[in-house]
């Protein structure tokens, strides 16, 4: 999950989990500290928030703090009662009563080497082929859960059926081929748990048998999304979700086409820019003059913004309808880990911007702070000469409640656009909290930090905000209720569009 590009300022992103992982340090092992309980945890995580976050002190008020109060007096009961890896949930559930897609508990199970050999030598095996899966997926076939089916990620490949033992939600991932050699084929990877719709709790084993809990969602019948990673169906997919899935790596874009028209299927804005300027690159011509276009932007994991800038010429147009949700500013509260974030994270402190910032953020602790000097002149507005006025004609942009954060800038690109329509379901909703970093909460906890984001949309917030709404489709498509949402939307683009709908 990366970052709105915001006026006044060079194009900001977020870091990859493994590059904030990075800056938080590395796991401390030898001689252990006595295990915080949970109620600390849930204590430190608190003030963590309340510290770093901006949405804690703008949106904590009125009703919205006393029904805080509430879920904070439940939440400090179950964490009285904690225990260990179940403190997992006390702590997630407490970040997202604030339903902030850029607020988030993140896990850290990192053991050692002996650790790893040992679970290796004890990991659960279950006795079932991948012949014996599919037969068993064909047999079921329109009864089957939307995540049973044989899954991969690169080079895992997993069978996801039922846990006997946990009927009717219960379900396991089986090893079928692995990412490493000291996975056995037939071991169990994962236990999953359907919670609600296309939600599912999974505990999941990592590569080195560490064990980590991820937040589990469909999108596209063939995308399983754990936040952070993406798992694609490879069997059973129906005919209209076969082939828009990169084979090896499901986090890839890739291109087909649909009756003629371009399909863009973009899951992630995190680390493929290359990949999809080639794709763009290889077909100039051929979009230049198309009719339609799509871009498929369901489920989508976020990144950097900057990714989808080659598409972008073929989405826009010169002439540009106001923007739903309108930033003239961008502000950090100021705290330790924001200085400590700005001065990482927009390039070298040697440069004005960043000593402008700093100098800033330490002269106004706990205040809200402009990013941008409010002495500078403002830059000027970003030339449009790179449009690409001759085609495509029409263009429909495809969105869930997935779809978060760097492609919900593109999904604002789309709105402005006379020549693009966006269809489907309000997207997550994550720009009102920009550009996460992920932090300690405590030098003693090991285990849990806090994700939040740095940049702050509006000091008006949550007035005009889309935190907890998204950003909603010009065309509201029910996707549950649709069996081939692109077709739909293709067939939608073939009709002429009025004066009144440009």
């Amino acid at each position: 999950m990366r970052t709105m590009p915001l006026p006044k300022l060079p194009r900001l992103h977020t870091f990859a989990i493994a590059t904030l992982l990075a800056f938080a340090g590395p796991p401390a092992f030898g001689q252990p500290e006595p295990e915080l309980s949970c109620a600390a945890d849930l204590s430190l995580l608190e003030r963590k928030m309340q510290l770093d976050y901006a949405g804690y002190t703008m949106e904590l008020r009125g009703q919205h703090l006393r029904d805080f109060a509430a879920m904070k007096a439940t939440a400090q009961v179950r964490a009285d009662s904690t225990r260990g890896d179940a403190c997992y949930f006390v702590l997630r559930d407490f970040v997202e009563w604030f339903d902030d897609p850029h607020l988030f508990l993140y896990e850290r199970a990192a053991i050692d080497s002996a650790e790893t050999t040992r679970r290796a030598a004890r990991v659960e095996r279950r006795p079932i082929s991948e012949s014996d899966a599919r037969t068993y997926f064909r047999n079921r076939g329109p009864r089957l859960d939307p995540i049973e089916g044989i899954w991969y990620d690169r080079g895992l490949r997993v069978a996801i059926v039922p846990d006997s033992s946990r009927l009717p939600n219960g379900y396991l991932a089986i090893v079928l081929s692995a990412d490493t050699s000291i996975w056995p084929a037939g071991a169990v990877r994962a236990r999953i748990t359907r919670t609600n719709g296309n939600a599912y709790d999974v505990a999941l084993s990592t590569s080195a048998f560490a064990l980590v809990h991820r937040r589990g969602t469909i999108h596209r019948h063939v995308l399983l999304r754990l936040s952070p990673g993406i798992w694609g169906k490879e069997f059973p997919v129906a005919p209209t979700d076969s082939g828009t899935v990169d084979p090896v790596d499901p986090h890839r874009p890739v291109l087909y086409r649909r009756n003629g028209t371009m399909v863009f299927a973009i899951p992630s804005h995190d680390g493929f820019r290359g990949v999809l300027d080639s794709l763009v690159n290889a077909n100039h011509d051929a979009l230049a003059h198309a009719d339609r276009m799509i871009v498929d932007l369901r489920g989508n994991e976020g990144g950097g913004a900057q990714m989808t800038e080659s598409l972008e010429p073929f989405i826009s147009l010169v002439a540009e309808k106001p923007s739903p949700f309108p930033t003239d500013a961008a502000y950090m509260l100021s705290s330790d880990d924001q200085i400590a974030f700005a001065r990482r994270g927009f390039g070298a402190e040697t440069t004005a911007f960043v000593r402008s910032l700093v100098e800033r953020l330490r002269a106004h602790p706990g205040e809200l702070v402009p990013l941008e000097d409010p002495a500078t002149p403002p830059r000027a507005p970003r030339p449009r000469d790179w449009v690409v006025a001759s085609g495509p004609r029409a263009v429909g942009v495809l969105i869930d409640r997935g779809t978060v954060s760097a492609s919900e800038v593109l999904v604002l690109t789309a709105l402005r656009s006379p020549r693009t329509t966006v269809f489907g379901e309000p997207t997550a909703g994550a720009l009102d909290y920009q550009t996460a970093s992920i932090v300690s909460i405590s030098p003693r906890e090991k285990r849990w930090y806090l994700g939040y984001g740095t940049i702050t949309r509006s000091r008006d917030l949550p007035r005009g905000g889309m935190r907890g709404r998204g950003i909603p489709p010009e065309v509201p498509l029910d996707l549950s209720r649709v069996a081939d949402p692109v077709g739909y939307v293709d067939r939608a683009l073939m009709r002429p569009r009025s004066p009144a709908e440009r």
